[in-house]
């Protein structure tokens, strides 16, 4: 009963379209088109707010990591930061960050107190999604994505 309804319909539905006009089979397939780009941008954004929720709590446990390091170099003696490194703390701390807050990416010390135990600014990174702590701001998560890439003199004399 069901499938003789069904093809029932089918058939209905195939004369149908066979007298449907070009400009109407156009606009159909127009519309389907904007309903498809709908459904995969709205979850390509799904899926970038989900990557910034989780460089948010990334940055959230590198916070707290650093401050537990912080603490524990201060109690030692031990140098934190060190500026005139690549990430900015001293030898072994960024990794001893990493290790405690479990982080699947690597940070940054952007910027320490006066004291030199205090984390100001903190960068988080993992692949293209970056998050900063800010002591002043808060916290902020993007996205770097290349535009351009352009090579100057210097890096053609270098290679």
């Amino acid at each position: 009963m069901l499938a003789a309804r069904l093809g029932a319909w089918l058939r209905n539905t195939g004369e149908k379209w066979a007298r449907t006009s070009f400009a109407e089979k156009l606009a159909l397939l127009l519309a389907l088109l904007a309903v498809i780009y709908t459904v995969v941008t709205g979850a390509a954004e799904l899926r970038y707010q989900a990557r910034a929720r989780e460089a948010l709590a990334q940055v959230k446990a590198a916070r707290l990591a650093a401050g537990a390091v912080s603490a524990q170099c201060y109690s030692t003696g031990r140098t934190f930061a060190d500026q005139t490194t690549a990430d900015g703390f001293a030898d072994g701390v960024a990794e001893e960050i990493e290790t405690l807050g479990a982080l699947p990416g690597s940070v940054c010390l952007l910027q320490v107190a006066d004291n030199g135990y205090t984390v100001q600014r903190l960068l988080y990174q993992e692949n293209s999604i970056f998050a900063v702590y800010d002591a002043a701001e808060g916290y902020r998560v993007f996205r770097a994505e290349d535009r351009l890439h352009y090579l100057t003199e210097a890096s053609h004399a270098a290679a």
